[in-house]
């Protein structure tokens, strides 16, 4: 793996978040238009590559791939779980340790991941770890956490009538465009069915611009959030995040002696950053905003360290 294909990866997500950063700093998007161009990326856009890179994927290799899911489970769902009592036995509030543990177990592979692993591992084994993490991190992590912060927030605000039922919750996510069209793919895959030439072409235009706009929309949002670098919330949470989750996945993957390709994308696809819903459910829920997007936005740029070093890791999988 040369320095000059990582850089290559890693290139593009830098130079289009920070020219988002500015547009947002500079005042040239307001917060209604960077939410509309978030939503469009969230439920469009990406949805639209992930339907056609899964639906695109060799469906032999899509049906080895049971392994890499329970491992994703173990490494963000589980590893949320983990967060979240840990920070309870801390004595935080609920809705706080809810929110810090999802950001430092979520992950941005869902918007980063095309643009970063397709160039570095390859169409086929790029756009399935994306498809599947899309898939496993939105039905059975952003799901339990949606459950979870407005549990939370019905009980501090005494409203026990206003808490959801989990069944509603796990369908609204089903219903998420970022889990209902990998999994739309994934079954035309899986079949061996292949996508007529006129659903391909009329989604390709979304799928070439997915990534750019995602990357550009999580800068405008970071662009909006005042940032505490030096906040002890910030530190810790940044390396369980860039240290300790990657860490899991590792040892995760070598105990169960997987060396294929897939998981050794699926080991540098845990080393990105925190995923972008982690600031939005802060800025819902107006609890420890500039700690979340801090964490956010250390852990992108420390991806000009975590993606090399994941990669050489990588290597002893």
């Amino acid at each position: 793996m040369t320095p000059a294909l990582v850089l290559t990866a890693i290139a593009p997500v830098m130079a289009i978040l920070a020219l988002g950063f500015w547009a947002g700093k500079q005042g040239i998007f307001n917060p209604e238009q960077a939410r509309g161009l978030s939503t469009f990326a969230l439920h469009f856009a990406l949805p639209a590559a992930l339907f056609l890179s899964m639906a695109q994927l060799d469906h032999r290799l899509l049906l080895q791939q049971g392994p890499m899911m329970v491992i994703m489970l173990i490494g963000y769902s589980a590893y949320f779980l983990i967060a979240y009592l840990f920070l309870r036995a801390l004595k935080l509030p609920a809705l706080r340790a809810t929110l810090l543990g999802y950001t430092v177990s979520s992950t941005a592979v869902p918007i980063y991941g095309l643009t970063v692993l397709v160039p570095i591992f390859g169409t086929q084994i790029g756009t399935g770890v994306v498809g599947l993490a899309a898939l496993v991190t939105n039905l059975a992590q952003v799901s339990v956490v949606i459950f979870m912060l407005q549990e939370a927030a019905a009980s501090a605000a005494g409203n026990d009538g206003g808490k959801p039922g989990f069944v509603r919750v796990i369908g609204d996510a089903v219903m998420n465009p970022l889990v209902w069209c990998p999994m739309a793919g994934t079954l035309f895959s899986a079949f061996g069915l292949h996508l007529p030439p006129m659903i391909n072409t009329a989604l390709n235009p979304l799928d070439v611009c997915a990534a750019g706009v995602a990357i550009f929309a999580c800068g405008l949002i970071l662009a909006g959030y005042k940032l505490h670098m030096t906040s002890r919330t910030v530190f810790f949470g940044t390396l369980a995040s860039l240290i300790v989750q990657p860490l899991l996945f590792f040892a995760v993957i070598k105990l169960w002696g997987i060396g294929t390709m897939m998981a050794k994308a699926t080991f540098v696809a845990a080393a990105m950053p925190t995923g972008t819903p982690s600031a939005l459910f802060a800025q819902q829920y107006k609890d420890s905003e500039a700690e979340i997007a801090s964490i956010m936005l250390l852990t992108t740029i420390a991806m000009l360290v975590t993606l090399p070093a994941s990669l050489f890791l990588s290597g002893y999988l």
